[in-house]
């Protein structure tokens, strides 16, 4: 092991003949470009890191890997609950407390104290995280990238005073499903416009606190916010992806997706999803949606 902890997960890398997995919630592109140039070729690369506003806004990450690693044809996983970093090549992995940053590695004069211990990827403990890991992980594509970068120059030009980075600071997670009918009254009640009660006033609340959105924000400024945060989750992901290639989504669809993000598909109406979904993408991505009256699915709606 040396003195440098980048050069120790390089040398790990480098040796990698088949896969190199990539695990950590801020990732700069300086120190992933670095990394990168000592993994092989013709070794296949995945690399699972969250993208949160404020973060990317303070710049502890970077929506340039991005570039990265479509250049090299490797493949980025968006995990929002993300917390863990592993470096792992074939059988073998760091795991530890190190982001994938200059300072975290020892790449920068002024060094992070951090720490990676060597481990079997094949001990239980570890390929059960990984499976987790990946089971819900979403892809990231060039159109989410696209947003989140737009999203960022809006909250630069109006100058908006972004929350505070912590471990404490909540987010979407993994199995989120729309919990109100409603999505227009997320910005009415942001907005002091409105004064739900109930156990809908509770939904709104609870919705608005995992957005983590900041304080002043405009109508429009606060829909795209919350755009970027629901095309991170598995199931609007998912139900994008298949209404892009397949033109819908259907009940079996809406099951199956369910199941994967742990849901019990029993305890939902797909019906009930996929309209609460047709009123949720609708309002915030600038695309009607609407559910076909002779089936149950979900499908653009026609251009008049």
């Amino acid at each position: 092991m040396s003195n440098v902890l980048g050069e120790d997960v390089a040398a790990l890398l480098e040796g990698a003949k088949h896969e190199v997995l990539i695990v950590a919630p801020f990732i700069r592109s300086e120190a992933l470009g670095r990394l990168l140039d000592r993994v092989p070729r013709t070794t296949s690369v995945k690399v699972v890191t969250r993208w949160r506003l404020p973060e990317l806004r303070a710049g502890v990450a970077d929506l340039a890997i991005y570039d990265l690693l479509t250049e090299r044809n490797a493949t980025l996983l968006i995990r929002q609950d993300l917390h863990a970093k592993l470096f792992a090549a074939d059988g073998r992995c760091l795991v530890g407390s190190a982001n994938v940053t200059l300072a975290a590695l020892g790449w920068r004069t002024e060094s992070n104290l951090e720490l990676l211990v060597p481990y079997d990827r094949t001990e239980e403990h570890v390929a059960l995280f990984e499976q987790e890991l990946l089971r819900t992980a979403v892809l990231a594509s060039e159109e989410l990238r696209t947003k989140l970068e737009d999203c960022l120059q809006i909250l630069e030009e109006q100058s908006v005073a972004m929350p505070g980075i912590s471990e404490e600071t909540a987010a979407l997670p993994p199995d989120w499903i729309p919990s109100i009918r409603n999505p227009e009254d997320l910005y009415r009640a942001y907005s002091g416009h409105s004064e739900l009660e109930g156990l809908v006033g509770r939904a709104v609340r609870r919705e608005l606190d995992l957005m983590g959105v900041p304080p002043g924000l405009n109508e429009e400024t606060f829909d795209a916010w919350i755009a970027v945060n629901i095309r991170q989750t598995p199931l609007v992901a998912g139900v994008l992806q298949r209404v892009d290639t397949y033109g819908e989504v259907t009940e079996t669809d809406v099951i199956e997706l369910l199941g994967a993000i742990g849901g019990s598909p029993s305890a939902y109406q797909p019906r009930d999803v996929l309209e609460g979904l047709e009123r949720w993408l609708s309002c915030f991505l600038n695309v009607q949606y609407e559910t076909a009256r002779d089936s149950i699915k979900l499908i653009r709606a026609r251009r008049i």
